[in-house]
């Protein structure tokens, strides 16, 4: 099979930073991808595409972040509102209680008074039976003198009026007390509902706010991810743009073999890149249960060959922060696999590489910590389970 390589890596490996990109939309550089004998103009294309929608991301995301800010904003707004109340209120539960200590000390008088009205009622009562009503009025009739029964009749009228003034006062005073009771308990009842109320509402604002807090500082940090990979993609761009301006007139690309066997028609009938037990499977949790397995993980020994699962051609053959040593073989139709964690890469890019050639020599998987080989198969942006295109174990 004819080999070729492509001359540079700057494109492949700008297109596997969009590919591997966390929460990207990877369609989108696979509907933008260009055609198998793709022209660097092409290629430079479908770069600006992804480009433009990693910036239309932190424009929504910017958008949304602003939208939180504002939020922020008029949360913290009735926040101070409701403190400038809550400080109006314990003001005046500040005020409620001197008035407590006012109304309990007058309250204090005015049973003291009580007690001193209902001893003078005693006394005028006892003084009345000790005289004796009927005596008293004998005393009157049996006086000779009109001036002295003046004088006497004046005199009872005084006494009695005083009596009834000592019992209305007494009355007054006791209803004076009740009032000044029920009064003290409805302003407290008040008072209390007021601070709960408004303590509630403090919380709750506080809650919110603290939610929009943490939803901003992740935005920022979305942002401030996202905004160090457009400016990976953009020092690509730029550097692929001035290779295209040399080699312009060059294509980079050879197109597969006619006689080439469509990656769909092998399903299930692939060789495995290596004979070896499952470390782990599609879809096994990893990272603390936060991630999810795209491929496998198959035990081997270290320096073992790591072989092709179908015909095709080397794209990326490199090392890649978090894979290592890895290699991409595309094989036509948006199909891809996947080797890596390898000890050594035997292919460069461009090379075609024909079904069980060795690729690599096998290391240690970095998830697992034992040797191993990290193996995939996608299609544009999806992920396929690798055990439902190989050939099933004896």
């Amino acid at each position: 099979m004819r080999k070729k390589k492509l001359g540079t890596k700057q494109f492949t490996a700008a297109l596997l930073c969009l590919l591997l990109m966390p929460g990207f939309d990877q369609s989108a550089i696979f509907a933008a991808k260009a055609p198998e004998n793709a022209d660097p103009a092409q290629q430079l294309q479908a770069l600006d595409q992804a480009i433009t929608q990693i910036e239309q991301w932190l424009q929504s995301t910017r958008a949304q972040r602003s939208t939180e800010e504002q939020a922020l904003l008029a949360s913290s707004q009735q926040l101070n509102t409701l403190r400038r109340e809550i400080l109006a209120n314990q003001q005046r539960l500040a005020e409620l209680e001197r008035e407590l200590a006012r109304l309990t000390a007058e309250q204090d008088l005015l049973l003291a008074d009580s007690e001193e009205q209902r001893a003078q009622i005693t006394s005028t009562l006892r003084a009345s039976y000790l005289a004796g009503e009927d005596s008293q009025l004998k005393l009157l009739l049996n006086q000779q003198d009109p001036a002295i029964a003046r004088r006497m009749l004046v005199y009872f009228e005084a006494f009695h009026q005083q009596r009834l003034a000592h019992i209305t006062r007494w009355r007054d005073t006791l209803a004076e007390l009740a009032e000044n009771r029920a009064s003290l308990t409805v302003s407290a009842e008040q008072l209390a509902a007021v601070d709960d109320r408004l303590q509630a509402q403090h919380l709750a604002l506080e809650t919110q706010q603290q939610a929009r807090t943490a939803l901003i500082a992740s935005l920022t940090s979305q942002l401030a991810t996202r905004g160090t990979e457009l400016e990976k993609l953009t020092d690509d761009r730029r550097e692929l743009q001035a290779l295209i301006d040399e080699i312009s007139n060059i294509m980079l690309d050879i197109p597969a073999p006619e006689e080439l066997m469509p990656f769909a028609d092998s399903r299930g009938n692939m060789p495995w890149p290596y004979t070896g037990r499952l470390l782990a499977r599609y879809g096994d949790t990893y990272g603390g249960g936060q991630l999810r397995r795209q491929g496998v993980v198959i035990a081997a020994d270290t320096g073992s060959p790591v072989r092709a699962v179908h015909p095709g051609r080397v794209i990326f053959s490199d090392w890649l922060r978090g894979s290592g040593n890895l290699i991409i073989v595309e094989h036509g139709n948006a199909y891809i696999s996947l080797y890596s964690h390898n000890q050594q890469l035997l292919k460069q890019s461009g090379d075609w590489v024909n079904r069980g050639e060795a690729l690599a020599l096998s290391g240690e998987d970095g998830g697992t910590g034992e040797p191993g080989i990290y193996f995939e198969i996608r299609r544009n942006s999806d992920t396929l389970n690798p055990v439902d295109w190989l050939i099933t174990p004896d």
